[in-house]
């Protein structure tokens, strides 16, 4: 319990601290989410993976299992939708794709370290992936992969792993000022998801809380079945089991209001899915 504590408290409190400041003061958060996405996140994803003890097997069992786990839950949805006759599109964003970045990476790193942190990146680059793919095709009905290769999330990891499996040194004066620039990210990510929840206000309540347990839920049964069925263990099990149970992604709300669909609705999954993981998440750690 205070291994969990220590997890779960400091991550939230920078979460209420970006919301507090929300609350206080108005400004343009765009520029910190930039800073993030093309900087800091693939100077710590990079430096991350290249010093962890990450292998091929690792990377592909991970690789594989996101994909799966994404394209499962996007047809489950698509069924629910179905039967439901439901024309809320947008939901697919937030009950497909968590927030394996912003909230998916700080608890990986206080809960398993490096490691688990250099794990998590593996994940989250196929939920980007296919996000900036297939998810922008979901709400937007156009082609738009290459999305997915106008940020250096991508190119970080190749690199990465390339210096990794390549045992590339590269010398401290370079790699240090890499790693101290990545460290930033987790913190400003934490700020800016809670100065984030600010700007949402629940609709159409009762489905939004069904599409949210759906999300979290869903996501973690779906993961339960994949690292059974394909007896994955060790630290690639508490990772996919952690990340595929994340609440939905902030990129869902962001594209949701790009192209129009159901914003306000995906708004608040995105939010009552983040409260509901304060729960959630130490259930998780809890029983790894």
């Amino acid at each position: 319990m205070h291994a969990l504590l220590q997890v779960v408290i400091p991550v939230f409190s920078i979460i209420l601290v970006g919301y507090a400041i929300g609350n206080v003061k108005k400004f343009d958060i765009q520029t910190f989410v930039d800073l993030i996405v093309y900087i800091s996140a693939p100077c710590l994803i990079f430096s991350s993976i290249a010093q962890s003890d990450i292998n091929l097997v690792d990377f592909t069992t991970l690789a594989g299992a996101a994909l799966a786990i994404i394209l499962i839950m996007t047809l489950l949805v698509f069924f629910s939708l179905k039967l439901t006759h439901s024309d809320k599109k947008g939901l697919y964003l937030p009950m497909v794709f968590g927030n394996t970045s912003y909230l998916g990476y700080p608890v990986a790193l206080f809960a398993f370290g490096m490691d688990g942190l250099s794990r998590a990146v593996v994940y989250d680059m196929l939920n980007s992936l296919v996000i900036f793919s297939l998810g922008i095709y979901i709400v937007h009905h156009k082609h738009e992969i290459q999305e997915a290769f106008k940020v250096p999330l991508l190119y970080a990891v190749v690199i990465g792993l390339g210096v990794n499996l390549l045992n590339i040194h590269i010398p401290q004066v370079l790699f240090t000022p890499i790693e101290m620039i990545g460290m930033i990210t987790i913190p400003l990510a934490l700020l800016v998801l809670g100065y984030k929840l600010t700007e949402i206000k629940i609709s159409a309540a009762k489905l939004a809380v069904l599409a949210s347990a759906f999300r979290i839920l869903g996501g973690f049964l779906v993961a339960f079945l994949i690292i059974t069925l394909f007896s994955i263990e060790g630290l690639v099990r508490d990772i996919i089991l952690l990340q595929a149970a994340m609440p939905s992604a902030v990129m869902a709300m962001i594209l949701a209001a790009k192209y129009n669909r159901d914003a306000s609705l995906v708004a608040s999954v995105v939010l009552i899915t983040t409260v509901l993981s304060m729960i959630s998440i130490p259930l998780i750690l809890s029983i790894q």
